[in-house]
Order: structure tokens, then C-alpha cells, then sequence
């Protein structure tokens, strides 16, 4: 690794042109104005930021990358970290996807019912990221059967600036039919006519058939990651 932490984000930006996974990966997790250190060589990249709440963290991708003090660490998959000092917590997959092919496809209907929108993912989703009255909602898509909600999902814009999917879900009498990846073929649709022209999307690892879904899409898998937080001392 580089000998010397990296201070500026502009400078941190520069050295990773040209690595397109890196540098979607550093953009999408690390706000500008949160932004504490990075470690960048030629194969790995470690960055650290303070959230809202005081507590940091951290970034370790590569073979050989420094692992920065956090209270929370993503790493990527496969790498060894100390069992003492962090506690797995789990396994996720990071995608993205342009949205310019989508300009002429339908557009999604919103969805706009709070609490109908909170009783269907309490039901059908209930570890779901993003509910109702997040800040970062742009907009939620619905698909319905014969008037009931059937599937449904947000977009939502990141302090980073980076655009992402969150709390994709479909009512369990509707699994298995198509309907989550019609839906965010339709949100795509959406984006485009927003403006938006790059959307991303994190997805546990062992969900296959939300993965399988994605990629029928075409979004682009940029990343493979473990969660972690720190339990040391």
C-alpha cells in the first residue's frame, strides 16, 4: 500500500481514474463531506468516512489493503480480517446499470400510500433498508393485481449523490412471476425520464433469484463484499 494516508478526496478521486470498479465503489460509499482518509496502491483500496452519528466506516478492497480503525468494515469477499477485533455480520453484492436503454420502455406507477406502503413491507419484507418518510426517497414504484399491491420498491439518492434501488419486494402470493424485475425494468424507465443515468443496488449474496433477476436486467456486478463490526478493543 501507499505509505501515507490520502487526506483530500480530490486527490483520492485522481489516483483511482481508469479503475472503474474502485472508483464507483469510492464514490457511491464515500460522501465528500464525510470523507477521512484513503490508502490507494496499484491493487487495493482502503477509505474511511464519519457518518451522521459519529461512528466510522471503513472500506478494505484487494489483496493486501490496510484495514483502518471503524466501528463498521466492508471488505472485500474472501478476506481474512481478525476474528478477535470484528464479528461478520454479512455477505452482499454491489450492482449498477445505465439507464439509457430503458428511455422508451413503460413507466412505473407510484406509489404514494405510506402506510399501505409500511403494512406491505412489514408483511412481505420486513428487513427492508428504506421505509416510508426516508429523506432519501426520490420515489416509490408499484405493480398491482387486480387492484392489490403486488410488487413494489424505492428509489432513493444517497448523500453521496449516488443513485441506488432499496426495499425491492413482491407480495408472496406474486413470487416467481416476473413482477419485481418487470418493476425495476419500469423504475429504470422512470430514472431515465428524471434524468438519472446510473443507477446502483446492494443485494445480500445468498439471494440468488433477486440476483438472477438483476442480471437479467443487466445491471453489472461491480463489487462482492463481507460486512463486519468492530467488537475489539
Amino acid at each position: 500500500m501507499t505509505s501515507s494516508s490520502i487526506k483530500d478526496y480530490a486527490t483520492a478521486l485522481n489516483i483511482l481514474k481508469g479503475r472503474e470498479s474502485d472508483l464507483e465503489t469510492f464514490t457511491t460509499y464515500s460522501p465528500s463531506n464525510r470523507f477521512i482518509e484513503a490508502y490507494i496502491d496499484s491493487e487495493n483500496l482502503s477509505f474511511s468516512v464519519k457518518d451522521e452519528d459519529g461512528s466510522i466506516f471503513a472500506m478494505a478492497l484487494g489483496e493486501d489493503p490496510v484495514i483502518l480503525k471503524c466501528d463498521r468494515l466492508a471488505t472485500s469477499r474472501g478476506l481474512s480480517v481478525d476474528a478477535n477485533e470484528f464479528e461478520h455480520r454479512a455477505d452482499w453484492d454491489f450492482y449498477s446499470i445505465d439507464t439509457a436503454n430503458f428511455a422508451s420502455q413503460k413507466i412505473c406507477e407510484l406509489s404514494s400510500d405510506a402506510a399501505e406502503i409500511s403494512a406491505f413491507l412489514t408483511m412481505h419484507a420486513p428487513n427492508s433498508s428504506v421505509w416510508p418518510n426516508d429523506p432519501e426517497i426520490l420515489f416509490w414504484g408499484e405493480v398491482r393485481k387486480e387492484n392489490d399491491l403486488a410488487a413494489l420498491g424505492a428509489l432513493v439518492q444517497w448523500r453521496t449523490g449516488q443513485v441506488m434501488f432499496a426495499s425491492i419486494a413482491t407480495h408472496s402470493d406474486y413470487r416467481n412471476q416476473g413482477l419485481a424485475q418487470n418493476l425495476v425494468q419500469e423504475m429504470l424507465s422512470r430514472a431515465t425520464k428524471m434524468g438519472l443515468v446510473h443507477v446502483g443496488l446492494g443485494v445480500f449474496a445468498e439471494n440468488f433469484s433477486a440476483k438472477r433477476a438483476y442480471e437479467k436486467v443487466g445491471f453489472s456486478l461491480v463489487n462482492e463484499f463481507s460486512s463486519y463490526n468492530f467488537v475489539g478493543g
